[in-house]
């Protein structure tokens, strides 16, 4: 058990301990339980309230207890057989060393295959064609000398 979950035992414990003395310190009054025809023998109250507080406690230990686990955490171990002998604990590989490329070759390149799934609609790249404009409406907007609506190029 580490420090800290000696010093965390502590405040968890406190409350049994403050039920405890409380209980201790009612003595005086006694009353006794009853459970449909059954009754228990007279106790004082503060003794019932540390039996309540024990039992309380000791289940809620053993519900933690039973949740620690049993085995011990699974482990990689290496087996040899038995009749060569052992020389390391693990076997090394040595790093293969990397292929060497001269000064002046080209930066290697990396081929991926690749397939068209769907050709795509070609498109109309005409010119689309513009609503016509009035020869009024023209001569008043338009004072460019090369823009004559007259004159259709």
């Amino acid at each position: 058990m580490s420090l800290f979950q000696k010093l965390l035992l502590i405040p968890c414990l406190a409350p049994l301990l403050g039920l405890l003395i409380a209980s201790g310190l009612n003595t005086a009054s006694s009353s006794q339980l009853q459970l449909l025809v059954w009754r228990t023998p007279s106790l004082p109250i503060g003794a019932w309230t540390a039996l309540a507080g024990l039992t309380g406690a000791g289940l809620s230990a053993v519900s933690a207890l039973l949740l620690l686990p049993s085995a011990p955490p699974l482990r990689r171990r290496w087996h040899q057989p038995r009749d060569r002998p052992v020389e390391q604990d693990w076997p090394q590989q040595s790093p293969s060393p990397m292929p060497e490329r001269d000064v002046r070759d080209p930066a290697p390149t990396v081929a991926v295959p690749y397939r068209v799934v769907q050709k795509g609609r070609p498109q109309h790249r005409g010119v689309e064609p513009q609503p016509a404009r009035s020869t009024a409406a023209a001569s008043q907007t338009d004072h460019d000398w090369g823009a004559d609506p007259d004159r259709d190029w």
